[in-house]
């Protein structure tokens, strides 16, 4: 494994070629499939909500089914990428969850994941880790690189590539948009637009070896 320069998960994502068969869990309204609709057309989504389903473009609205990754990818395709964005940490049970996408996962085929890292001493880097943790809020848990590249190799899944986001810089914006969402309720997104080398955030590329 080794740890590469920020913005790589662009140039993974260009990787897709024609014939590959992409999945997108946690995919909401689709629309990081229909990004990457000109490089493929056998794509498929799942998400534990079917709630923004009806947002999906009609491309790729029929190839989303709501579902839970704890119990079964929902599609019988082998998949040559699969993508799981900020997905993992919400997961109680994140080894089923690792399990199923290496089983639909052909061998060599990429996962691209990206999940919060645990920081010692400063896990309040993360609102939603607070609300989780003292607010009763959704579960949204942090690791430590020993333990998720541990929890991958485990289930078959090399980590390849990786970097981490998220300096002071973004971390202020995060507790800034929370603020202004939830007190003052007003709806947008203060996050800085480019990607910044940090410790927030885990950008991984792993592949399925056996």
């Amino acid at each position: 494994m080794k740890e590469v320069e920020i913005d790589k998960r662009k140039i993974w994502e260009k990787g897709i070629s024609k014939k590959d068969f992409v999945l997108d869990i946690g995919c909401w309204s689709g629309e990081k499939l229909l990004e990457l609709s000109s490089q493929t057309k056998n794509l498929f989504g799942m998400d534990i909500t079917d709630s923004k389903f009806h947002l999906a473009n009609s491309k790729i609205k029929h190839r989303l089914k709501k579902g839970d990754i704890t119990l079964q990818v929902p599609f019988k395709e082998k998949f040559d990428w699969i993508i799981l964005g900020e997905v993992l940490e919400h997961v109680s049970d994140d080894e089923k969850a690792l399990e199923n996408i290496s089983k639909a996962l052909k061998k060599g085929g990429r996962l691209i994941l990206t999940t919060p890292r645990s920081v010692k001493g400063f896990q309040i880097w993360d609102p939603a880790w607070f609300r989780w943790k003292f607010l009763k809020g959704q579960r949204h848990y942090h690791y430590t690189q020993e333990e998720l590249f541990g929890k991958l190799k485990k289930y078959d899944l090399e980590v390849k590539e990786y970097y981490i986001l998220g300096n002071f810089n973004w971390v202020i914006h995060r507790w800034f948009t929370v603020i202004m969402n939830y007190l003052f309720k007003i709806n947008k997104n203060f996050f800085p637009k480019k990607e910044k080398k940090g410790f927030c955030d885990w950008v991984i590329l792993a592949e399925k070896i056996k």
